[in-house]
């Protein structure tokens, strides 16, 4: 809010830029970088999920084959093959289609279906509880494998942060539920994939909601202001109220101060003034400098000029001092001009009253 009194913790609409609230929302450390010690660990864990899976498959490839030689003969192999092979397919190409933003929902139950048929396979021909569990659990290994490493590519790939909708907390739940169900709505109405986001916003608007209540809640009655808190809803313009309801608020202290314009930098030395260049012996002036020289050396100047005019019978005016200045070289503004031809004017009404005092005195 300005000085004003104008609401601008606002972000523009017209313009796709991040807001201050978004760049100042909390990073998701799930996609950081791994370290050396976090890579060795993951490569570990990875290989020993594999070896995992690997052995379910080979438990599965010879259970499901010899349930279906009957049925297949020779072909009983690539019962089990194409299950197993399916399910490690149809999950890359949900991850391949969510990557090129062509993800098609119903795919993803594509291998879970194939999960399913292939635990019910390993178990069909068992007649013992422990040979169906043991026949399932060993191919369940190789399906949450997959499952796990789907999950992993999809995370670091940020393909499952559009989608994904973080949950939150049973805690939160139990100690704030109405306040927590407030949270969820915004998440589920403004697509807040990510809880950390979520927080952060929802603190945002609770600091910006205070802002609107102290600013608009009051009451005027009678001549007198009351505090009404709730007196923001209507005392509030509707473009702020609008605003808060979008979600398209900034608190005070988290708006980005804009930088102070910087003053061009002063001259620290004044610059030197060039004096015009003296004739050479042959006569020719040299080229004059274009700076006006001041009024004071310009006097002798002027009345050399005076004494022109004088001498061929003209009479003392500014047009002909200026032209006489001109023709002998000399720059002169009007201003100066003006000053130069009072000047010689007094000076030639103090010479005319001292000869006359002069001629009074021979006289006498």
């Amino acid at each position: 809010m300005s000085a004003t009194g104008v609401w601008t913790g606002v972000r523009d609409l017209t313009r796709d830029r991040p807001t201050v609230l978004e760049e100042n929302a909390p990073a998701d450390v799930r996609c950081r970088p791994l370290s050396d010690p976090e890579l060795a660990a993951t490569v570990v864990v990875g290989v020993l999920v594999g070896l995992l899976g690997l052995i379910g498959l080979v438990t599965s490839f010879a259970t499901v084959a010899a349930a279906a030689a009957p049925a297949f003969g020779r072909l009983a192999w690539l019962v089990p093959v194409g299950v197993d092979v399916g399910i490690l397919v149809f999950s890359a190409l949900d991850l391949v289609l969510a990557r090129l933003d062509m993800r098609v929902v119903w795919l993803r139950l594509v291998p879970w279906s194939l999960t399913a048929a292939t635990i019910y396979l390993n178990v069909a021909e068992q007649s013992t509880v422990f040979g169906q569990v043991a026949h399932a659990v060993l191919p369940g290994m190789w399906v949450v494998a997959i499952e796990v490493g789907t999950h992993a590519i999809r995370v670091r790939a940020g393909l499952a942060s559009a989608r994904r909708m973080d949950s939150i907390r049973r805690s939160r739940w139990l100690l704030a539920p109405v306040s927590t169900l407030g949270l969820w709505r915004r998440m589920v109405l403004w697509e807040i994939t990510a809880y950390p986001d979520a927080l952060h916003r929802e603190r945002a608007r609770l600091l910006a909601l205070t802002e609107l209540k102290d600013r608009y809640g009051h009451l005027h009655i009678a001549g007198r202001t009351a505090r009404f808190p709730a007196a923001w809803r209507w005392n509030a313009p509707r473009r702020e109220r609008a605003l808060y309801r979008l979600g398209e608020h900034i608190p005070h202290h988290d708006q980005a101060e804009p930088a102070p314009a910087l003053a061009p930098p002063m001259p620290t030395t004044p610059r030197p003034i060039p004096r015009p260049k003296a004739t050479t012996k042959t006569g020719s002036r040299s080229r004059r400098s274009t700076v006006v020289p001041d009024v004071v050396d310009l006097v002798p100047a002027a009345e050399a000029a005076a004494e022109r005019i004088a001498a061929r019978g003209e009479d003392l005016t500014r047009k002909a001092l200026a032209a006489q200045l001109r023709a002998d070289g000399h720059q002169v503004g009007n201003a100066k001009l003006g000053t130069l031809l009072e000047h010689l004017r007094n000076r030639i009404t103090t010479d005319s009253s001292s000869g006359d005092e002069t001629l009074r005195e021979t006289s006498e």
